[in-house]
């Protein structure tokens, strides 16, 4: 209980301080840009010292060109900020511009999967992507003066989000039936920027305590006495660091991805969705053997009308899938396939569709990703299991999950730890 209430206080001071933050960015916004500029020279030159040392202590092995370039970078921003602080300022539209300028072209490649999937919001996904591209253009190419239109911009989000999680920690406050009539639905997702970084962050603090011994991992062999598990999956670099999520139900897990390495375009970002169901220790045995994962586990109960309608969902998902083998499993394909889908089906012999319609019928990594699978299972009207609303990725998931299991009386009842023994 103590536990449950220190918590909430800290949601309290964190909803506080983003609300405050907001606020400066509309009275005092050209003092606030000029704290952030010091704290962006101070942040780029840490992260340059820091190579420096680094690479100063891997003499006996050889030195990567991008850590080299990277290096140089971030002294070269440094010496740009202290020479032209006042251009270093003004240069921040451009950067948000060619932000926004990548941020339209995945709302485009997002409605051509939506179109083409034939899904809902197709409209609005043109709207976005047309909203998105002109805010480009004109931070781009018409920079000036743009500095405090941002920072309108960021201070009514910080406002907003501020707003929402003071409510959400008043929830803990308040009676049952206030949560339930006043409350419900007043939820928002934590900045994409920073959700994308949630999982590493949390895979380095896992790792840190291990070293130190302070860390208890679980077997996966043994089942929580829940009745589904949501699990986060870390990695240290790469793609999936970002991290990646899968749905267990009834000793069964199912893994939603771009597994098809026939049919993957734009760097493997794009392509045909396909669904792993396995047996859940077989899997997990899999995953933290075979592909050295660190995974977190959100245990969730629920009562017989969820199970239902979860059980449901999963039936009318799969009547619209197709079965699919992968390289390892055809008659005529390579027995020594070693692709994601090959090594999984070998080790788990598990079950794999695609989809001949509709929902996960195309894989996209910024929209119809991983956490699709959860978000369709998990976040319905007919479930009411989670007031979770905005941008799902992996992270705000993670994030999201974390803050139900320390609240008090939440249907997250357990969080398990799976990690590969180095010993």
């Amino acid at each position: 209980m103590l536990r449950s209430k220190l918590n909430s206080y800290n949601l309290l001071l964190q909803g506080l301080f983003f609300i405050v933050l907001g606020f400066l960015f509309f009275t005092k916004w050209q003092a606030l840009w000029a704290v952030i500029y010091v704290f962006l020279t101070l942040g780029f030159l840490y992260l340059g010292v820091s190579q420096l040392i680094t690479l100063g202590f891997r003499r006996k092995h050889p030195v990567r060109f991008s850590a080299i370039l990277s290096l140089a970078a971030n002294f070269a921003i440094v010496v740009y900020a202290l020479s032209k602080p006042r251009d270093f300022l003004t240069f921040i539209p451009y950067v948000i511009g060619w932000w926004a300028l990548v941020n339209g072209i995945v709302q485009t490649i997002n409605f051509y999967v939506y179109r083409r999937d034939c899904l809902r919001g197709t409209g609005w996904r043109f709207v976005l992507a047309l909203i998105t591209w002109i805010m480009a253009a004109v931070l781009i190419l018409f920079p000036a003066g743009k500095l405090r239109f941002l920072s309108r911009l960021a201070g009514s989000y910080l406002i907003f989000y501020g707003v929402v999680t003071v409510i959400e920690t008043m929830k803990d406050l308040l009676s049952p039936w206030i949560k339930r009539r006043l409350l419900k639905h007043m939820s928002l997702s934590v900045p994409i920027v920073i959700s994308a970084l949630i999982p590493q962050r949390v895979f380095f603090s896992i790792r840190s305590l291990a070293k130190t011994d302070k860390l208890e991992t679980a077997d996966p062999q043994e089942v929580p006495k829940v009745d589904l598990e949501v699990f986060i999956y870390l990695s240290a670099s790469g793609p999936e660091s970002l991290g990646h999520v899968d749905v267990s139900y009834h000793g069964q897990i199912y893994s939603y991805g771009c597994h098809d390495p026939e049919n993957r375009r734009l760097g493997g970002t794009l392509g045909d969705g396909v669904l792993i169901i396995a047996e859940r220790n077989a899997f997990l045995k899999h995953a933290l053997a075979g592909e050295h994962k660190t995974i977190i586990s959100y245990g969730i109960v629920l009562n017989d009308r969820q199970k239902q309608v979860i059980e449901k969902r999963i039936d009318e998902m799969l009547q619209r899938s197709v079965c699919w083998q992968p390289e390892i499993q055809r008659p005529d394909g390579n027995p020594l396939a070693s692709d994601y889908a090959s090594r999984v089906a070998q080790a788990t012999q598990a079950k794999m569709v695609k989809f001949k319609n509709g929902k996960f019928r195309t894989y996209f990594v910024f929209s119809t990703n991983c956490v699709l699978l959860a978000d369709h299972l998990l976040r319905c009207p007919q479930l009411d299991l989670f007031n979770f609303t905005g941008i799902v990725t992996p992270g705000s998931y993670l994030s999201f999950l974390n803050d139900e299991y320390c609240r008090s009386g939440s249907i997250v009842t357990t969080r398990t730890i799976f990690r590969r023994n180095e010993g």
